[in-house]
């Protein structure tokens, strides 16, 4: 159980400090860069032990946890989405990534129930995170103008 919570307690800190650091323009490279580090991440906690994956765990929580705040600021900059629809954008937006909060454990589940290893689970979760690096050089952010935050 403990080690289970690792990433979640890492992940808090993160969640509240990096939305508030990372300016509009690098946006799509801190997801770009979490992607990355997680498929490392994803790698090692698969096939390292004891203090090592323990680190790992704590490396995973502060990078994965910064997704959601990062994508919901990008949609919340995005000059399509006008500020009267933000609230059904949003919510559209949390219906659509929260299907991974299913979808996640029941494909883990199936792959080692299948294979017998968690190996293959992280292969897939870290093809996934390929996908997203790819479509982070798609996404559109704000052009940095200085001043406020």
């Amino acid at each position: 159980g403990f080690v289970a919570a690792i990433p979640i307690i890492s992940g808090i800190p993160a969640l509240l400090f990096f939305p508030r650091i990372i300016p509009p323009t690098l946006r799509h490279s801190f997801i770009a860069l979490s992607s990355l580090l997680i498929i490392v991440t994803l790698y090692m906690i698969v096939t390292a032990s004891g203090t090592i994956q323990i680190v790992v765990l704590l490396l995973y929580g502060i990078t994965g946890s910064g997704f959601l705040p990062i994508l919901t600021l990008i949609l919340m900059d995005t000059p399509e989405v006008e500020s009267r629809w933000m609230g059904s954008a949003g919510g559209l937006f949390f219906c659509i990534s929260e299907i991974g909060g299913f979808a996640g454990p029941l494909m883990m589940g199936f792959l080692v129930d299948l294979t017998d290893t968690f190996l293959s689970g992280a292969i897939l979760f870290s093809i996934l995170n390929i996908i997203i690096l790819i479509l982070t050089f798609m996404l559109k952010t704000k052009e940095f103008r200085g001043g406020g935050p």
